[in-house]
C-alpha cells in the first residue's frame, strides 16, 4: 500500500510504509529507506538515537535534495572529486596521523569519567571514520566510547559504512536526524574550512544543540598565515585537479564561534598534528611517507606524463614539504616531542619519517543549566 508524503509524516512512518520517499537518494546506491533498514539492523545503537518519531519526513526530503546539489572535493574522481585517492591513503595508513587525532579525542573526552563505552561522541566532520579507527586501534576497549561518524560527502559515509562503522550523511549546519542534547562530546575537525564562512556560526550552533548540557566541544582547523595553510593554498591548489582555496581561521574567530554559541570555559590552543611513518630502512621510510602525502592529497599534477612517481617526484615533493612545513625549533612545545622539519631518524631497529604540522584547536563546555 502506498502512502503519500506529507508534512505530518515522520521518519517512523517511513520504516513501515511504501512511498516515494523511500526512493530518495541518501548515499550512492542507497535511498533513505535503505539506510534506515541497514542502520536498524547493523547499527541499532545509532538507530535508536535517530529522531524518527518527531522529525517531518519532508524536511529530510528537502535536506537530501539540497545535499545532492552539493559538490565536495571528497566524492569520486568520476564525480570531479579527489576522494578516491584520499580514502585509499586513509584506509591503508590511517595511523600515520594518529598523534593529532588522539590529542583532539583526549581533549573531547577528558570530563567523561571511567564509563566511556557508555558514552556517545559525534565526529561531526568525520570523513570515512578515521578518528574511530585510530581510537579503536590505540585505546583499550574500556576507553573507547560509541563514536558516530558524520559527513556531508556521500562517498565518505559509504566508505565508513563499508567498514561497518556507525555513520550518517548530514551537513553540520543541519543535524536534523538528532534530537537536542544526545551526545556527550562533539568533535568538529579536519574540514571546518570547507564550511562556508556564512554558515559557520550556524554549524557550531547545531553542534551545541545536539550536545548534552555540560558536554564538551572540540573545534579544529588551521590558522591563517601558518605553514599549514600555505601548504593548502600553494601546494594543493596548484597540484590537485580540484584546487584548494578556502578561508581559514584566527584564534579570535575560534573563540568567538564558541562564545557566540554559549560555550563557556573556552580554551584556544595549538596542537601538534604530524605525519609519522616507520619502516625498516631510511629510504623506505622517506619514500613511503612522501607517497602517503602524494596519495592523501591527490597531488596528481606533480606526476610525470606516465602517472608514476619517480625519484624526481620524491625530490620535488620533499622540497615543497620543507618549504611549507619547517618551524623554528625554539618555538616548539616540549610535550609531545616535536620535530622542526621533515626528518628521517633511527628509532630502535627501525627508522621514523616525520613531517611536522600544527593545527589550531579550541574547546569549550556547554553550560550545565540554561
Amino acid at each position: 500500500m502506498s502512502t503519500t508524503l506529507g508534512d505530518s509524516m515522520t521518519l517512523g512512518d517511513l520504516a513501515t510504509s511504501d512511498n516515494a520517499f523511500h526512493r530518495t537518494p541518501m548515499l550512492p546506491g542507497m535511498t533513505v529507506g535503505d539506510y534506515l533498514a541497514m542502520c536498524r539492523s547493523r547499527h541499532p545503537r545509532l538507530y535508536r538515537r535517530l529522531a524518527l518519531d518527531r522529525l517531518p519526513a519532508d524536511h529530510i526530503a528537502r535536506l537530501y535534495a539540497g545535499i545532492a546539489e552539493l559538490s565536495t572535493h571528497f566524492e569520486s574522481k568520476l564525480e570531479q572529486g579527489r576522494g578516491d585517492s584520499y580514502r585509499q591513503a586513509q584506509n591503508s595508513n590511517y595511523l600515520i596521523r594518529s598523534v593529532g587525532f588522539l590529542r583532539l579525542f583526549d581533549v573531547a573526552v577528558q570530563d567523561l569519567g571511567s564509563d566511556l563505552p557508555q558514552r556517545i561522541v559525534l565526529d561531526a566532520l568525520g570523513g570515512n571514520g578515521t578518528l574511530t579507527r585510530i581510537v579503536r586501534a590505540s585505546r583499550p576497549a574500556d576507553q573507547v566510547p560509541f563514536i558516530v561518524t558524520n559527513d556531508v560527502s556521500g562517498r565518505m559515509i559509504e566508505s565508513a559504512l563499508a567498514q561497518d562503522l556507525p555513520a550518517i550523511r548530514l551537513p553540520l549546519q543541519d543535524l536534523a536526524w538528532f534530537d537536542d542534547g544526545i551526545f556527550d562530546a562533539v568533535i568538529v575537525a579536519y574540514g571546518t574550512h570547507h564550511i562556508p564562512p556564512s554558515d559557520r556560526a550556524l554549524a557550531i550552533g547545531e553542534a551545541c544543540r545536539v550536545l548534552k548540557p555540560g558536554g564538551r566541544i572540540v573545534l579544529q582547523d588551521f590558522e591563517i598565515g601558518s605553514p599549514t595553510t600555505r601548504w593548502y593554498d600553494e601546494v594543493l591548489d596548484r597540484y590537485t585537479t580540484t584546487g584548494h582555496r578556502y578561508d581559514y581561521f584566527t584564534r579570535q574567530e575560534f573563540h568567538d564561534l564558541l562564545s557566540g554559541n554559549g560555550f563557556e570555559v573556552i580554551e584556544v590552543f595549538d596542537a601538534y598534528d604530524p605525519f609519522i611513518l616507520e619502516a625498516a630502512d631510511p629510504k623506505e621510510a622517506r619514500i613511503r611517507l612522501l607517497d602517503y602525502l602524494l596519495t592523501l592529497f591527490a597531488l596528481e599534477k606533480m606526476l610525470p606524463a606516465g602517472g608514476v612517481a619517480d625519484e624526481a617526484v620524491w625530490d620535488k615533493l620533499e622540497r615543497v614539504v620543507r618549504e611549507t612545513a619547517t618551524y623554528d625549533p625554539a618555538g616548539l612545545p616540549k610535550d609531545p616531542p616535536c620535530v622542526s622539519e621533515f626528518t628521517v631518524a633511527p628509532v630502535g631497529s627501525r627508522y621514523r619519517a616525520e613531517i611536522p604540522r600544527f593545527c589550531l584547536a579550541a574547546t569549550g563546555r556547554k553550560p550545565a543549566t540554561a
